[in-house]
């Protein structure tokens, strides 16, 4: 259906730069190209879900697919452009994600060094 090409920034250079609280992903639909950022605890409860932690190195890649296939299936033909798809995306995150029990999981692996 579309021909889609997508890449991933994942920032975590210093605690001032606001990259490293976000992960950005970059979409091509149709030839154009945007630009979705997502906060990092959501993309890191997303790996989560699918029993990823976020050191594993294919913890991107997992979320990229979620997000992408996420994004197609909820938006489908009507994939807005501008900022309106990282709030769709975050929106979609957010509701795949409010389960305490991958909260704790998370919070588990941080409290272990991770």
């Amino acid at each position: 259906m579309w021909d889609i090409i997508i890449s991933i920034k994942s920032g975590a250079t210093t605690m001032s730069d606001a990259s490293h609280f976000q992960d950005r992903y970059h979409i091509r639909f149709q030839g154009r190209r945007t630009t979705v950022t997502l906060d990092k605890i959501l993309s890191e409860l997303i790996a989560m879900s699918f029993g990823l932690t976020p050191d594993r190195t294919d913890y991107h890649s997992t979320v990229q697919q979620w997000l992408q296939a996420t994004l197609t299936d909820k938006l489908g033909a009507s994939v807005p452009g501008g900022s309106s798809i990282s709030q769709y995306a975050r929106k979609y995150a957010i509701e795949a994600v409010a389960r305490p029990d991958l909260m704790e999981q998370l919070w588990d692996w941080r409290l272990q060094g991770g």
